[in-house]
């Protein structure tokens, strides 16, 4: 049975130690924290047998056999070198950088020792979207000719002062688009196909913050269709997530915040999955549910298991900071960027 070690004790680690006690066949071994009163109530709390404050004490510990990264995007990329080099596998909270080469050094670092790495990009994991995707590979849809992430939650400057490293440059890379939006961006284009170029603005509007708390970006699919991202933390009092398709026969509109599925056929009737449900992490992120990361989860650990890739593996981690490091570029430059994903 894997041991698990979670590193780091806020919200995401709170999250992902709820998360495991619905995964069978793994154990919490350890957790790490700086703060030692916190790591060891977090341990208390969780039944960890062991907690640390120093994660170069804890990949000493034989019972460890993968590492859960919920530590700040500065922190990924030195903690992955550290835990390859201990033969740990290495499940990471998104972003899994702060940047393309951080991501790619991360990649190539896990690939040389021989270990799993994985990103968390939960959504992918939940009913809803996987409808949508099994619906767009059956070509319920036909070809797809716009699609659209909307997310314009809320988050307090109190929010950002916690930690000192949300929104910041060096920290955290990046701002709603980076943290926020990144789930809806990465959804979208596992459902539309990858990006081929990016048109951005970002703009810092309600927040004393280093990065954008508004991104705005149009898109060119490489499958011929277009489509916006509208990313925002100011938009009081949050609302609920969406993404909408549009394609020749017709269109569906996935309500994330709702945990609805809209869809409008050619020659049937409308209708609506899902249970109606206001999800409360468009204004408080203390209120994500874990359903999605145990799914990742089981994923994750069988891949692990059975010698394969996970299904968001490194690569796959990388595809949404791609489109997000190439809005940047293009608010930077004032112009169009193109993409090149792998």
């Amino acid at each position: 049975m894997p041991g698990v070690c979670i590193v780091g004790t806020g919200i995401a680690g709170g999250i992902h130690a709820r998360a495991l006690k619905d995964v069978e066949g793994v154990r919490l071994a350890a957790v790490v924290d700086v703060n030692r009163e916190q790591v060891e109530q977090f341990a208390e709390k969780w039944g960890a047998p062991r907690f640390y404050t120093h994660l170069e004490e804890a990949l000493q510990d034989p019972a460890i056999d993968v590492v859960h990264l919920c530590t700040p995007p500065f922190l990924h990329e030195n903690q992955t070198s550290q835990c390859a080099a201990a033969a740990k596998h290495i499940l990471v909270e998104k972003p899994m950088a702060r940047t393309l080469a951080e991501a790619d050094a991360m990649i190539a670092t896990c690939r040389r020792a021989g270990v799993a790495l994985s990103a968390v990009f939960q959504h992918r994991f939940l009913p809803l979207p996987r409808k949508v995707k099994s619906a767009l590979e059956e070509g319920r849809l036909g070809k797809l000719y716009l699609g659209d992430a909307y997310v314009k939650w809320y988050r307090s400057e109190e929010y950002y002062r916690a930690g000192g490293w949300r929104a910041t440059r060096d920290k955290e890379g990046g701002g709603t688009l980076m943290n926020q939006a990144i789930h809806s961006i990465d959804l979208l284009q596992w459902l539309m196909g990858p990006v081929s170029d990016v048109t951005g603005r970002t703009a810092i509007v309600a927040h004393d913050i280093e990065t954008e708390d508004v991104g705005l970006a149009l898109l060119g699919f490489r499958n011929g269709a277009v489509g916006v991202i509208e990313g925002t933390t100011a938009a009081y009092p949050g609302f609920p997530e969406r993404i909408e398709l549009h394609g020749e026969k017709g269109s569906v509109i996935l309500n994330e915040g709702k945990n609805q599925l809209e869809w409008y056929l050619h020659g049937e009737k409308p209708t609506v999955e899902g249970a109606p449900v206001e999800e409360g992490y468009a204004h408080d992120p203390t209120s994500i549910s874990s359903f999605g990361h145990a799914a990742q989860f089981r994923d994750f650990y069988n891949a692990v298991q059975q010698g394969r890739s996970a299904a968001v593996d490194g690569s796959e981690g990388r595809k949404a900071l791609e489109i997000i490091d190439a809005i940047y570029r293009s608010a930077r430059r004032g112009e169009k960027v193109q993409l090149a994903l792998s």
